[in-house]
């Protein structure tokens, strides 16, 4: 009794599959995932969320991201990224553009670090992005 040969490949296919995902945790569809650090989606998103946090704020340095400490996203109608970091504040100025090449202060009554939660969103094929939570402390 041999059936379809197409339904043996398939179970074959089937369990070749659940083999090799043995070792890794199942994902779940929408669920929160582990991002790297120099993805280009987060490495955007990190961008976005400094540039609106150095818009809100009223300091006269601007500040940037010193240490990711975590990065997740989460597949939705779009992009959501989690991100996890340390912020510190830098001796350029808020007239300054390129905030990357910026020292951080060294004085202790200049230097603050902060850590920072933020959440953007982002849609891709529309060039969409928001951020929608901004926790510091």
């Amino acid at each position: 009794m041999m059936g379809a040969p197409w339904l043996w490949l398939a179970a074959l296919a089937l369990a070749a599959g659940a083999a090799l995902a043995k070792d890794r945790p199942p994902r779940l569809l929408g669920g929160l995932m582990d991002a790297e650090e120099n993805d280009e989606g987060v490495q955007r998103a990190l961008r976005f969320a400094m540039s609106e946090y150095n818009k809100a704020s009223n300091d006269k340095y601007r500040s940037r991201v010193a240490e990711v400490l975590q990065a997740r996203k989460q597949i939705v109608s779009g992009i959501k990224y989690y991100l996890n970091v340390k912020v510190g504040r830098t001796t350029c100025t808020k007239s300054s553009t390129d905030v990357q090449d910026c020292e951080f202060h060294s004085t202790p009554e200049l230097a603050k670090h902060i850590t920072c939660n933020f959440v953007v969103y982002t849609v891709p094929w529309l060039n969409k992005i928001s951020l929608l939570e901004n926790k510091c402390q």
